[in-house]
């Protein structure tokens, strides 16, 4: 099984073509290149695995499940820019934060790895001058990582499991307040339920010691989900393609246990 050091320095890009938010039929190229920090740690980790997060914290572990506290964020939408949402306030960035138990299905280091994992989130907004609390997702998934695939020594991996939401989440992806509704667009009150369900595909090749590339897919469907009646809902099916570089400056003598 391959040794990975307890800590890295390097630079990280990123490129995907994402949908505005769940169930939008228009879609926005997101790029992004900056310094990352990796760190393996027994308790902390961070920047290590997509899974858990940008940044998770492990409370409990042992061979059949683990329980971790985790981060994750994503990109805004500037409302003038999406023709659904135009005239109304932006949809700023998003960070989750919360537990995840993690159910060990198989477990082969090194080679495979089955988990369920039962994940739930606080969810905030920002624009980097306020902070407002958005709500609660949970999101129960299957999760899949195969190492050594085929002769180009390949990593593959795949998700999938829905995700639900307190009102007060989807509101804010689909709500339509009376100062905001049009002919085209009247006002509507989501309620809580069924986001939508997602199924990832990624494949990660290790070039060198020091350059890894990711590709990957999503699908987002959202069929029966609690908002389709929202004029902000457009799409029932949505697809994300991305890719991912990163090259490592430095990086610690002493192996990650």
């Amino acid at each position: 099984m391959e040794q990975k050091p307890l800590w890295e320095v390097g630079v990280g890009g990123f490129w995907g073509r994402l949908p505005d938010y769940p169930a939008s039929s228009e879609t926005t190229a997101r790029s992004i290149a900056i310094p990352y920090l990796v760190y393996r740690g027994e308790y902390w980790r961070v920047g290590d695995d997509d899974e858990r997060g940008a940044i998770s914290r492990r409370f409990l572990k042992s061979d059949r499940f683990e329980l971790d506290l985790t981060f994750s964020g994503s990109f805004p939408v500037d409302s003038g820019d999406n023709r659904a949402r135009e005239g109304m306030p932006d949809l700023d960035y998003l960070f989750g934060i919360g537990p995840q138990l993690i159910f060990k299905l198989i477990d082969e280091p090194g080679r495979r790895e089955l988990n369920l994992n039962l994940q739930a989130r606080a969810v905030y907004s920002t624009d980097f001058s306020s902070l407002d609390h958005r709500g609660y997702l949970f999101n129960p998934k299957l999760s899949y990582t195969q190492e050594h695939v085929t002769g180009l020594d390949l990593e593959v991996s795949t998700r999938v499991g829905p995700v639900f939401a307190t009102e007060k989440m989807l509101d804010y992806f689909y709500e339509v307040t009376p100062e905001f509704a049009t002919l085209e667009r009247p006002a509507y009150d989501a309620e809580a339920g069924y986001l939508g369900s997602y199924l990832s595909l990624g494949v990660t090749k290790r070039l060198s010691k020091r350059l890894r590339l990711f590709v990957g897919t999503q699908i987002g469907m959202h069929h029966g989900a609690s908002n389709r009646d929202s004029p902000l809902f457009e799409d029932e099916l949505n697809l994300s393609v991305f890719s991912a570089f990163s090259w490592t400056f430095f990086h610690s003598e002493r192996s990650a246990r």
